[in-house]
């Protein structure tokens, strides 16, 4: 189904300039001056006057009739061009943004459409996640299946002009325009509900696929305690329906037999009418494949194939055929997975109240030990981008996080945490950022993880190719927080620039260009998660300028802001409420707080249960949630143990039972499902870009600086460490050049700042770049003697202490004497400089 929209009316084209209505002066006053001047002739001649038998006075009037002529015949041609040119482009300008418009509602629908019947062959995807058995009674989709793909109206019908364009062109463009636009490429679709049979006609083994088609629809969408399926199958085809066995929905709900539930699969409609009697849920879709035409069975809707066993499927139901050039289809394989994907699911009593849901269900990974996290990432929709369940609602429905804007449906990219001690708020963190790396990869979104006071909130994430880092302990050191400030800074400076130099406006626009071919690096959505904010406001009020920065920025540069704490004081947010759209929160300790982030003291009467919470958006009522949590252990896959059927009966006694053990799993702990899935999504995906960078630790070594190859210039400019550019996100080389004027170097530095050092590693540095005949050292060392390790270098020529003070004179006279040769060198051939003379 879909929501018809207002009708678009197209404006009246233009009316040809040849059949518009015009001013008649401009066109009779030419011939009134002609006429005018005929007349003064005239005048002239009946007086007789000499001047009238010039030849020339005679040709005055032909040449002023055949001006007028010309005049007006050129006026006419130009108006008339002129205008219809002028028309021409108004008007398909105007169909070209009508176009725009036409095509955005058309891309709508058909999304909507497309995500509402989705293809079958993903079907399975949907299993385990918030979508599955989405679809109840009251729905207007229940029991509404896809069959094909073909062209269906536009949602906002297209109402043509009333008149017709004289203009050809216009008049082509219009017509082209509206047969175009008129309908776009979507799923049709049959409801179920209205129709006591529905009968396919054609190709056997297309009418079967397109049966297993509708039947995994029904199965994945609708809820086995809301819909059953059933067959009635004839004993040759049996076996392309054995996979119905797998299906929920095909368990009988009363009557059972050896196995456990009885499977729905009859060999006649009076069979199958007999034991669907008393069955009494909303509906039953029962398939028919024999060699009969099926027929109704009473409280239930008959799908099955025809007797015509060729040609192009046609579906008929109320005496109205349609014919299905696209039709949908399903091989046995891809149904035999969805059943049997299916089959470990019940409906539970406890799924409409508030325990808690378990993650792996809600965002669709059954098996974490198999999860392929590159068929994972491809498999998911638009619509699950920025988007994770975090819990599920008091009416036991998945609770959604979507960060995206509100314009493709999200809450808003930025918002608020707030939950007291024991409430569950780490938790609820892990569990956003663990669901926000499932669906989407690293190349689409990166995470940096802020904790504040140093907890063990997010040290798992660490490693994990989506985070861009993760910073802690910043509560007792107020340069890292400021390290931090510099860090968030240079990110939106780095997105801006990447954005100004692809010439886009914003990060959508950005991948709008990568995605129509624009050669581009990947720009991916950067979710920043903070933990104790408020804390961090508390100490430091202005970093609440960077937030304010990147609440302003961050929906054109792509940065997401989720700010986490235990408590919310009045007035703390200084500011950057405009920027929230979304507020999370789960118990507190005041009527205060609550009202602060909630406007009601709804979370102050929360019970005491981790987890237990609210979602607030913009203008939204508070929806009431229970969280999901990552840290426990992963579910066991279930075990089967023969040896239990062969065990005979024994008598107990009053003796005390020892310790039950497992066998060989004994003792061995069950990691948790956020090790897990780290552990399945290790090594996939591009590493994310680094926004922050630890500060400086140990030295580096002076060889990992150093140039592969001396130069052969003599340049005499060297790496001697490394400068710390955290703004920059990077690291570069300290280069010292000492050609020219910059020759001389002081270095200045407290006892033990390492003074010393840093002049052994010039040395060394230029030692290892230059041979001795380019650069030569005399050291006077009157400090502890560091220098002396440089004494065995080629380049040095001697190395003098406090307590040589003859050597220390010798190498000062040894300096003059130098200084002295090349002021004679220099004046005798006439050099300017230091380096004209190495030139030589």
């Amino acid at each position: 189904m879909t929501e018809v929209a207002a009708d678009i009316v197209i404006d009246e084209p233009p009316i040809a300039p040849s059949l518009a209505a015009s001013s008649v002066l401009p066109r009779l006053l030419p011939v009134m001056l002609s006429l005018a001047s005929i007349g003064v002739m005239a005048a002239a001649f009946a007086s007789g006057s000499a001047t009238t038998r010039n030849p020339m006075f005679l040709a005055f009037p032909v040449m002023m009739l055949a001006s007028t002529v010309v005049t007006l015949m050129s006026g006419r041609s130009r108006r008339t061009g002129g205008d219809l040119a002028a028309d021409r482009v108004d008007y398909l300008a105007y169909l070209g943004r009508l176009r725009e418009k036409v095509t955005e509602i058309g891309e709508t629908q058909r999304y909507s459409l497309l995500r509402r019947h989705p293809d079958p062959d993903t079907l399975w995807t949907l299993i385990g996640g918030s979508r599955m058995w989405e679809r109840q009674p009251g729905d207007g989709d229940f029991c509404v299946v896809r069959v094909a793909i073909a062209a269906q109206p536009l949602a906002s019908r297209l109402v043509a002009p009333q008149t017709e364009s004289t203009d050809p062109v216009i008049a082509g463009a219009l017509h082209r325009f509206i047969r175009t636009h008129s309908g776009v490429i979507a799923p049709v679709t049959v409801d179920l509900r209205g129709s006591a049979t529905v009968t396919i006609d054609g190709d056997t083994a297309a009418a079967r696929a397109l049966l297993r088609a509708v039947i995994c629809q029904l199965a994945v969408l609708h809820p086995p305690d809301r819909l059953l399926i059933a067959a009635v199958v004839s004993e040759p085809n049996r076996a392309h329906w054995d996979w119905l066995k797998w299906l929920p929905h095909n368990q009988h709900p009363n009557a059972t037999d050896g196995v456990g539930p009885l499977r729905m699969v009859y060999q006649s409609a009076a069979e199958a009418q007999r034991s669907l009697a008393g069955v009494r849920p909303p509906h039953v879709v029962v398939i028919a494949d024999s060699d009969e035409c099926p027929v109704a069975i009473g409280g239930a809707t008959v799908v099955g194939l025809g007797t015509e066993r060729a040609g192009r499927l046609v579906i008929s139901r109320h005496g109205e055929t349609q014919s299905l050039s696209r039709p949908d289809q399903l091989d046995p394989v891809a149904a035999l997975v969805c059943g049997r994907r299916l089959a470990r699911y019940r409906v539970g009593t406890d799924s409409h109240g508030l325990s808690h849901p378990d993650w792996p269900d809600l965002i669709g990974l059954s098996g974490l030990d198999h999860v392929d996290p590159i068929t994972l990432w491809r498999s998911r929709e638009h619509r699950d981008r920025l988007c994770v369940p975090i819990g599920i609602t008091a009416a036991g429905t998945p609770l959604e996080l979507d960060i995206k804007e509100p314009a493709e449906k999200g809450v808003g990219p930025h918002g608020l945490c707030v939950g007291a001690t024991g409430s569950g708020k780490s938790e609820l963190l892990r569990t956003i950022a663990l669901g926000m790396m499932a669906r989407n990869p690293p190349d689409t979104l990166n995470l940096l993880l802020i904790d504040f006071k140093g907890g063990a909130t997010f040290l798992d994430y660490a490693a994990a190719s989506h985070v861009s880092a993760v910073i802690t302990n910043l509560a007792d050191d107020a340069p890292l927080v400021a390290r931090m400030r510099d860090a968030l800074a240079g990110e939106m400076n780095r997105r801006q620039q990447v954005l100004r130099e692809a010439g886009c406006a914003g990060v959508a626009e950005y991948e709008r260009a990568r995605r129509g071919g624009a050669v581009a690096a990947a720009l991916p959505t950067l979710f920043i998660i903070v933990d104790e904010f408020s804390e961090l406001l508390s100490r430091h009020p202005d970093f609440a300028e960077t937030f304010t920065a990147i609440g302003r920025l961050g929906r054109s540069l792509g940065m997401h802001l989720l700010l986490a704490s235990q408590r919310l004081e009045e007035g703390r947010l200084r500011g950057l409420e405009a920027h929230l759209s979304y507020r999370l929160c789960l118990k507190t300790l005041s009527p205060g707080e609550s009202r602060a982030v909630l406007g009601t003291l709804d979370a102050y009467e929360l019970p005491n249960t981790p987890g237990a919470g609210f979602l607030c958006t913009s203008g939204g009522v508070p929806v009431r949630f229970q969280a999901a949590t990552v840290s426990g252990p992963k579910r066991a896959p279930p075990r089967y143990d023969s040896t239990l059927a062969a065990r005979s009966a024994q008598v107990f006694s009053t003796r005390v039972a020892g310790v039950v053990s497992s066998g060989d799993e004994a003792g061995t702990a069950n990691p948790t499902v956020l090790r897990a899935v780290l552990g399945r999504l290790s090594g996939h995906g591009p590493p994310a870009h680094q926004v922050w960078l630890p500060p400086l630790g140990s030295a580096p070594a002076l060889h990992t600086l150093l140039p592969d190859v001396a130069s052969e210039s003599g340049g005499l400019t060297v790496p001697i460490g490394l400068v710390d550019r955290p703004f920059d996100q990077c690291r570069t080389p300290l280069w010292v050049d000492l050609s020219g004027a910059a020759g001389n170097v002081a270095i200045v530095g407290a006892p033990q700042s390492g003074k010393s050092t840093a002049l052994r590693t010039l040395i060394t540095a230029l030692a290892a770049v230059r041979e001795p005949r380019h650069v030569q050292f005399y050291c006077l060392d009157f400090g502890g003697g560091a220098l002396a390790s440089v004494q065995t270098l080629p380049h040095v020529g001697a190395v003098a202490g406090r307590t040589e003070p003859r050597l220390v004179e010798r190498i000062v006279a040894e300096c003059e004497s130098v200084v002295t040769e090349r002021e004679a060198i220099f004046g005798e051939h006439g050099i300017a400089s230091i380096a004209q003379y190495r030139a030589l």
